[in-house]
């Protein structure tokens, strides 16, 4: 009995120290056992797929090999336009940060073909710039310009520039927008310009500046006379305000800009800026006159950027301070190359100018897009006086050639102008 009651009890007693012992190794084995067991499974596991993520890495390798097996390889003219892009090429030549730089046109339009060039260099003082520019046409550009930025990240900027400039094939038809093509004549402009202007980079996309500045205009003999009858024998003083008498000006100028383009070739974002100008004439007042300017330029893209639609308003007008009159000389044009591409070169002039212009613009390869174009616009004594029913416009198609970064050549064919098609070439985009 006493056997029975002893072990009975024995069974029911706690564990003892030893007995602990005895169990913690026990679960000690037990959970080193299970991790061994876990980390092997895993460890086969990730074994297992290795070979099925590399499988798949080479998959896309051979995919995308077969992809550039199977296109066409590119052709000597993509080759070339491939290296000047990826080179740098067009920048280094035309718009370094330093050093000599070529540059084709610049004048103005109706000039003839125009080449020159420059060198840019940094000073303690700023970036100096020196540029000389001459057409076939005898018109010339002679500049000295001086930049120099402040402010943190450069956000400030003041710019010094003299400037001595000749137009030597401007053209007149006469004031108002019923003026005659038959009436068309020709002048030569010379002028030399001095301009300080101080601005500010408040954001990315916001710039305001503000300048003053002083200018002698000077009408000459056009370099195209012998086929174009003259300005100075065609009109007077009535018809043409200032043709027989040109004043020294000082000048000032305001300026609000909000460019949310990309840099380059516009294909999003938009240009909004609004310009105020006065012209003070310094010897007796009659030509004393203020000049406003609104431009607005918007880009819409599609397919990747590959589709644009261009948009483009301009509205200018001069009125004469008092009871003075605005030179005929700088009063706003339409016609030529960048407004009403239908109709000749200043075509059109008078104090006040609406503008409107659209472009679809087609990207056919990297260095190539095609456009369609339609143009309207119109110019009269004073915005009050717009109508829709005034409006001249025209429409047409063209190539432009460059790359990302710029507009290197332009070819237009206008319809709907006073001739039955305009061929236009230019070395930069309509805007």
């Amino acid at each position: 009995m006493s056997d029975r009651t002893s072990s009975s009890p024995r069974s029911a007693l706690p564990v003892t120290g030893a007995g602990r012992g005895r169990g913690r190794r026990a679960a000690r084995l037990a959970l080193l056992l299970t991790t061994l067991f876990a980390g092997t499974s895993r460890q086969a596991a990730a074994q297992e797929a290795e070979p099925t993520r590399a499988a798949e890495a080479e998959a896309v390798r051979r995919a995308k090999a077969e992809a550039l097996a199977d296109a066409p390889p590119p052709n000597k003219v993509e080759r070339a336009f491939g290296f000047v892009e990826s080179s740098r090429l067009l920048s280094r030549i035309f718009n370094p940060p330093r050093g000599w730089f070529a540059q084709i046109g610049g004048v103005g339009e109706g000039n003839g073909f125009t080449l020159g060039g420059g060198y840019r260099q940094p000073t303690p003082a700023g970036v100096l710039t020196l540029r000389g520019l001459g057409s076939i046409r005898r018109s010339h550009l002679f500049e000295v310009e001086l930049t120099r930025a402040f402010l943190p990240r450069e956000a400030g900027f003041v710019t010094g520039r003299v400037q001595r400039r000749h137009e030597a094939a401007q053209r007149f038809y006469g004031q108002g927008p019923d003026s005659e093509f038959d009436d068309k004549t020709s002048f030569g402009l010379s002028a030399t310009l001095v301009d300080a202007t101080a601005g500010v980079h408040v954001t990315r996309w916001l710039t305001g500046s503000a300048g003053v500045g002083y200018a002698n205009p000077d009408i000459k003999e056009s370099s195209e006379s012998s086929s174009v009858p003259p300005t100075q024998g065609a009109y007077d003083d009535l018809s043409a305000p200032g043709l027989f008498f040109q004043p020294e000006y000082v000048t000032s100028h305001v300026e609000v800009a909000i460019d949310t383009r990309n840099a380059g070739n516009p294909r999003r974002g938009g240009l909004y800026q609004a310009q105020l100008r006065r012209f003070d004439d310094r010897e007796g007042g009659a030509y004393s006159f203020a000049d406003m300017r609104i431009e607005l330029q918007h880009y819409i893209p599609f397919w990747n950027l590959s589709r644009v639609l261009a948009l483009r308003a301009l509205a200018q007008h001069a009125d004469g301070l008092g009871q003075a009159q605005v030179p005929f000389y700088v009063m706003p044009t339409l016609g030529g190359a960048r407004t009403l591409r239908g109709y000749e070169r200043q075509r059109f002039r008078d104090r006040s100018l609406l503008l409107l212009s659209a472009e679809y613009r087609y990207e056919v390869n990297p260095f190539l897009m095609t456009a369609v174009f339609y143009d309207a616009g119109q110019v009269a004594p004073d915005w009050s006086d717009f109508a829709l029913k005034d409006m001249r416009d025209n429409y047409g198609f063209g190539l432009r050639f460059g790359s990302s970064n710029a507009v290197a050549f332009r070819a237009d064919l206008a319809f709907g102008g006073e001739d039955s098609v305009r061929f236009i070439f230019g070395f930069a985009s309509s805007f």
